[in-house]
């Protein structure tokens, strides 16, 4: 039985499923409350990449988390 790996995908995407901006995704990602996995770094990483399963599991854990983030779409 193969196993399946789940997908890597981008930045809008993540920002999107979790319904904030990519600039606040990158906030949160830089203050650890959500998991990304940086490509291709040399010094400074510019490329980031996610798993929707990562991210839900953020969302849980901020649903019974008693600091909240909430959406900000204003990106």
């Amino acid at each position: 039985m193969p196993i399946e790996r789940e997908q890597f995908v981008d930045e809008a995407t993540a920002a999107a499923f979790l319904a904030v901006s990519i600039r606040y995704l990158r906030d949160l990602r830089r203050a650890g409350r959500v998991h990304g996995h940086p490509l291709n770094c040399s010094g400074k990483c510019r490329v980031w990449r996610y798993r929707l399963s990562e991210l839900e599991m953020s969302l849980t854990e901020n649903a019974t988390s008693s600091t909240k983030w909430t959406d900000r779409r204003t990106d």
